[in-house]
């Protein structure tokens, strides 16, 4: 179950670095994460992506009730510009899925923390066949 916790002084509150507003603290089986009501965008610091995507069975269902939002247009999602780290404000970088090139997210070089738009996260911990297909063709050089 994904409940809302408060911040603590160890994991202050955090501001979205899509809308500026600040985000909802929520804990997905002792994974903390950070949700913007705005924008629906997610932010997970470092190493809790790797927790998330290790869910499976009834634990999987987690990462659909943490990425609520409904992904959108590329041009709309991505439209920010630089967006500055939550945690340290240094400019994060775009980066591309390596297996699923169709999902880019934002990453900060600092911190190792990640930040998804609205149903990216949901789209990443969904690996399906047509994709692990042209991943595995793809790195085969055709």
């Amino acid at each position: 179950m994904v409940k809302p916790v408060p911040p603590s002084p160890s994991d202050p509150a955090i501001s979205c670095p899509k809308c500026h507003i600040v985000m909802v603290r929520l804990d997905a089986d002792g994974v903390a994460i950070d949700r913007c009501d705005k924008c629906g965008g997610v932010w997970l610091d470092a190493g809790e992506l790797t927790m998330l995507l290790k869910f499976s069975g009834d634990k999987k269902q987690l990462i659909e009730q943490i990425d609520i939002g409904a992904a959108t247009e590329e041009v709309q999602r991505h439209s920010v510009g630089i967006m500055l780290c939550p945690r340290d404000k240094s400019a994060m970088n775009t980066v591309a899925d390596r297996k699923q090139q169709h999902i880019e997210f934002e990453v900060c070089m600092v911190c190792c923390g990640v930040f998804f738009d609205a149903g990216e996260l949901a789209d990443l911990s969904e690996f399906t066949l047509r994709e692990r297909l042209a991943a595995f063709f793809g790195s085969r050089g055709r």
